[in-house]
């Protein structure tokens, strides 16, 4: 993986830092948690679950987390405000990682952050996500609320190839991102199908040519949805998966949206061998892991 000439931005949130050239920051995790259809979840309008399975869970990333020194940020998915306030409240008093605020619904999103403005846990909440669908209530909310962290969805059905990304962050997110007050700006360049992830982690190399901001995407999206790898078996499925969220890494992405946590298991060790040797071969051009919790260190 050859270095950016473009400075790269690196952002600390709560206790994660994601950002900067390849091999210096291990990529960030993001696991999702309370979707629609998730088993431990018995009332998604209310967000009624079960706490001991979620803890199990939680417990589980956060061990494989420290065993590979990839950070995580936590993704509740939520229907209703109510729901995703009681996901959140849950998920800051039993982790210390940053929680994605993310709900299918603009307003649920919108009143949890009204909920959650002028507590300490605002300041550990990542919007996800400022879209080209934006309103202007979202806009006045974001900024009303003081919310610094979001990721930005560089993706359109008119804008797929990664130069038209581009056009829309330059044209329209990135101006929407700075009036709603955002300071850590993170790029989603979107995955619509499973071959597009390939398309996708393009735009992550352009867009960290680009603007230096940390950037990322989603397989997950495309890859529960592979039924011919998923009739091949678990074995084949894992692996095939680890390739396609190891080719993003090999793109440059800071974080990875992976699917349900319950798959952190095969996540982790995969994702930690890639940036392992990414750090490695960043002697090449001169840069070293800035942390010696790195995969780098951790699983060699």
């Amino acid at each position: 993986m050859s270095k950016f000439e473009t400075e790269q931005k690196t952002y600390t949130i709560g206790n994660v830092t994601v950002g900067g050239q390849p091999g210096q920051n291990p990529t960030v995790l993001i696991g999702s948690i309370f979707f629609g259809k998730h088993r431990i979840v018995s009332d998604p309008v209310k967000g009624i679950f079960d706490k001991d399975k979620a803890l199990l869970q939680l417990e589980q990333e956060a061990r494989l987390s420290a065993a590979t020194g990839n950070p995580r940020f936590i993704d509740p998915i939520g229907e209703t405000a109510e729901a995703i306030i009681r996901y959140i409240e849950f998920l800051a008093e039993h982790s210390d990682a940053p929680i994605l605020v993310d709900s299918p619904y603009q307003e649920a999103r919108l009143e949890a952050l009204r909920y959650f403005a002028g507590s300490p846990i605002i300041e550990r909440l990542v919007y996800n996500s400022i879209a080209e669908d934006y309103t202007e209530d979202e806009i006045v909310c974001l900024r009303q609320c003081g919310v610094k962290h979001a990721i930005v969805l560089a993706f359109s059905t008119s804008a797929l190839m990664p130069k038209d990304r581009i056009k829309l962050l330059k044209d329209m997110l990135l101006p929407v991102a700075e009036r709603a007050g955002i300071e850590n700006i993170m790029v989603d360049t979107g995955v619509l199908d499973l071959p597009s992830v390939s398309w996708a982690a393009e735009a992550i190399r352009e867009v960290k040519n680009e603007f230096g901001f940390p950037a990322g995407c989603a397989p997950a999206n495309a890859l529960f949805v592979w039924e011919k790898k998923r009739k091949q078996g678990p074995a084949a499925f894992q692996a095939a998966a680890s390739a396609v969220l190891g080719m993003t890494q090999q793109f440059g992405a800071d974080f990875v949206l992976y699917g349900p946590m319950r798959f952190a298991p095969w996540v982790y060790p995969a994702c930690a061998a890639t940036d392992a040797m990414t750090a490695y071969a960043g002697r090449f051009s001169g840069v070293r892991p800035a942390t010696k919790n790195h995969p780098l260190y951790k699983i060699f």
